[in-house]
């Protein structure tokens, strides 16, 4: 983060992407939605999965790949299954929708499992097993993206870099495990490239299948923990695309590729209502005592403490709340000109 960086205020930076969105046809409540998840992520410290996105999605609004106001059609398939067709809409409000559906299935019958069709990106995926969690449900989601992951074995992409996030409630901030499926994110190749400097040869390949420390050669990732990041992004793949029956590995459209045809993407969502199994107070005191012997490990060399998953990125948000979200010089200039560009002016700094 630059020194430089601005701090501006949660409700402004909501407030904002709200309106933006609006110039482009989409309603104030499924914008709401939108800006909830994506300063759900600056909150958390997901930098590369906030505000940011805001300018790509406004450009595939205008150019007709998301739809502003999606007609979703959901189906009841059986007591605790369904599957949602998102109509092309902003994966955020898709999303929202099928955690919405999937705690209504686990309310009524202990659990419940949602595929998703004719989505788009939505964004952080732990902003739905946070939702979830909330409620007292354990959460899994799923999604795959488009191909930058390199199998075991292979040399050239074939899947995404296919997310899974699993959460469970908790009497502090919820246990959540969100992850991709390569060693690393592709935003530190990213920075390697503006930074001028080099990568290990262990991050990703080149155009001809051979290990690059270039970062501005690099056109495919290395799965995490080889064959079981591999074998990992592929079951996202099957529960994600095959099941909604969307396209899958090398048939995704790319994020950044056309604007105008939407991508297609499926998830998949399940709950599990914990108060099924025991009382829900009794199971988040096992799990805080969990968390606090977790805490209590030891830290190696360099490490202040051993964390669980989900409880950095809570403390983030709580400081993020009191703080603001800082905003690098060329991120706060993108988006108050693109604000501009539509009539929406972004309020001062903290």
């Amino acid at each position: 983060m630059s020194e430089t960086a601005v701090r501006i205020p949660v409700s402004s930076l909501t407030a904002f992407v709200v309106e933006v969105l609006h110039t482009a046809g989409v309603p104030r409540d499924d914008g709401a939605i939108v800006a909830d998840c994506l300063l759900t992520a600056n909150r958390s410290g997901i930098d590369t999965h906030g505000v940011v996105r805001v300018a790509h999605y406004m450009r595939r609004l205008s150019g007709g790949s998301i739809n502003a106001r999606p007609q979703m059609r959901f189906e009841r398939t059986a007591a605790a299954v369904g599957r949602l067709d998102g109509d092309h809409g902003l994966g955020h409000v898709v999303g929202y929708r099928a955690t919405s559906e999937v705690m209504a299935l686990a309310a009524e019958t202990g659990t419940g499992a949602v595929s998703v069709g004719n989505s788009s990106h939505f964004g952080m995926a732990g902003y739905y097993a946070l939702r979830l969690a909330a409620q007292g449900y354990i959460g899994l989601c799923m999604t795959p993206t488009d191909p930058f992951l390199v199998p075991h074995g292979g040399t050239r992409p074939f899947f995404g870099t296919n997310a899974v996030c699993i959460g469970f409630p908790a009497e502090d901030a919820p246990v959540v495990l969100d992850m991709a499926t390569t060693t690393i994110p592709y935003g530190k190749v990213a920075l390697a490239a503006v930074e001028g400097t080099e990568i290990p040869d262990t991050w990703g390949v080149d155009s001809r299948g051979r290990p690059s420390t270039d970062p501005s050669e690099v056109v495919g990732l290395y799965p995490a923990s080889g064959p079981k990041g591999s074998g990992l992004a592929m079951a996202i793949d099957i529960f994600g695309s095959l099941l909604a029956g969307m396209p899958w590995g090398p048939h995704i459209s790319k994020m950044y590729g056309d604007m105008e045809s939407p991508r297609r993407l499926g998830h998949f969502f399940a709950a599990w209502d914990v108060r099924r199994f025991l009382p829900l107070e009794q199971f988040r005191r096992s799990l805080r005592a969990m968390c606090d012997e977790l805490n209590a490990v030891p830290p190696a060399p360099g490490f202040q403490r051993v964390s669980y998953p989900g409880q950095l990125e809570g403390e983030r948000r709580r400081a993020r709340d009191a703080e603001g979200i800082a905003l690098d010089p060329g991120l706060l200039r993108e988006l108050t000109e693109l604000g501009r560009s539509v009539g929406v002016t972004l309020q001062s700094a903290v």
